[in-house]
């Protein structure tokens, strides 16, 4: 431990023996300090103050036999002699937390340089060393009464919210938008409109920052063609086939500025995994305000390596960590999901919660859950309903489906891309 360390860490406990509410003002735990006589000290004191008691040497020396490790009361008065003013314990306060914060790193590194050395997969190694660097500034943990901050959640009431709206008129009157820290699935049978209204969302984010978009059944390629046909209102049968009018390419001509300016990030590799999709988005979230995350669709993404569990368990951690990027990342993220084959067998085909595939953990993780559906005679109406919303009613709306053009319309005609 050099000088300055350690005549930080004796100068902060001194002075908390002359004023006990700087125990309270600095944000140090017993991990912060590299003496652990001294952080035993600390914690000491935090315990006091917590039981609203004095944390002078005479009270300190009284419960030394509290403590995991040997102290001389000899000391303790040397500590209290020694103290600065009471004016300098911010400022001995922060060398403290910055040698600490050091000394998390050294560890964070060596961490990661066993990972590197024991072949851990790059992807995963990256969100590791990611979490290990994140965790060096917490210095304590977050509490947080009503009466901390109840007035600041008053005062936003007379803000805009941080809601995003949907491309489609009709469903932001049950949800009111994609909002942030929110996990949306969307769940339907194949063929029904599934990636259409990931893209649709995806474009409607990008009009309000970067969005990560996963598409795990679509190549790049095919997510360029759908958004020609989307945004321009080009043929998607003609894009594929490369049968274009002229009136076709001079709707790209007048459309191809307005796509390239999406801030939207497209990763097509069929192998992911949650950690992958993290990883793409905290990437993206680098380059700008991060708007929302999609993910088409989650049955696709990828067993880790060398797991052997049931796919159902699989796929509940994958919800659970989608959650939790949400709230990380204070984002919305749109999940889609494929549908069992149960709502097929009943007579109104129309799908249920209980048809989510593979795991009843996406009911459960999820904030949002809205259902497609079409019916065979009315290829154009998309039927969503909204079977679970934590922030709001539930119901169903009806859109307008035109897969000719790659997209589904509010049929309030309200969409964002004009």
């Amino acid at each position: 431990m050099n000088d300055e360390t350690a005549t930080a860490e004796t100068a902060i406990i001194g002075i908390a023996m002359h004023e006990p509410t700087i125990v309270d003002d600095v944000a140090l735990t017993e991990p912060d300090f590299q003496d652990a006589r001294l952080g035993h000290l600390w914690d000491l004191m935090l315990r006091l103050r917590a039981e609203s008691a004095p944390t002078d040497p005479a009270t300190l020396v009284a419960r030394l036999g509290t403590l995991a490790v040997r102290i001389e009361p000899a000391w303790i008065a040397e500590l209290y002699g020694a103290a600065p003013v009471e004016a300098l314990a911010e400022h001995y306060a922060r060398i403290v937390a910055e040698r600490a914060t050091l000394r998390r790193l050294r560890k964070a590194a060596g961490t990661i340089v066993q990972l590197v050395d024991a072949d851990t997969p790059a992807a995963e190694l990256v969100e590791i060393a990611r979490a290990e660097i994140d965790a060096t500034s917490v210095t304590t943990a977050h509490t947080g009464y009503v009466a901390d901050d109840i007035d600041e959640t008053i005062d936003a009431l007379s803000e805009d919210p941080r809601i995003t709206p949907t491309p489609w008129a009709d469903l932001n009157h049950l949800l009111g938008g994609w909002r942030p820290g929110a996990l949306y699935v969307v769940g339907a049978r194949p063929g029904v409109g599934k990636s259409l209204i990931a893209l649709g969302a995806a474009v409607g984010l990008a009009q309000h920052g970067h969005v990560a978009f996963n598409s795990l059944e679509m190549g790049r390629r095919e997510v360029h063609e759908r958004l020609l046909a989307s945004v321009g209102e080009v043929d998607l049968g003609r894009l594929s086939r490369r049968r274009l009018t002229e009136e076709d390419w001079s709707r790209i001509a007048r459309h191809r500025a307005q796509i390239q300016a999406l801030p939207l990030s497209i990763d097509d590799r069929t192998s992911v995994t949650t950690t992958d999709v993290k990883s793409h988005a905290r990437t993206v979230s680098r380059r700008g305000h991060l708007a929302g995350v999609v993910v088409d669709y989650l049955q696709l993404m990828s067993t880790p390596r060398g797991d052997k569990r049931p796919r159902h368990e699989v796929v509940a951690e994958m919800s659970r960590a989608l959650k939790v990027l949400a709230k990380d990342l204070e984002v919305p993220v749109i999940a889609l999901s494929q549908l069992n084959r149960a709502s097929e067998a009943r007579s109104d085909r129309r799908p249920t919660l209980a048809d989510l595939r593979e795991s009843g953990a996406l009911e459960q993780d999820s904030d949002v859950v809205l259902l497609l559906h079409v019916e065979e005679n009315d290829p154009s109406t998309m039927h969503v309903a909204v079977a679970k919303n934590r922030q709001g009613a539930t119901g169903a709306v009806q859109l307008t489906r035109r897969g000719h053009y790659a997209r589904v319309d509010s049929q309030a005609r309200e969409d964002l891309y004009r």
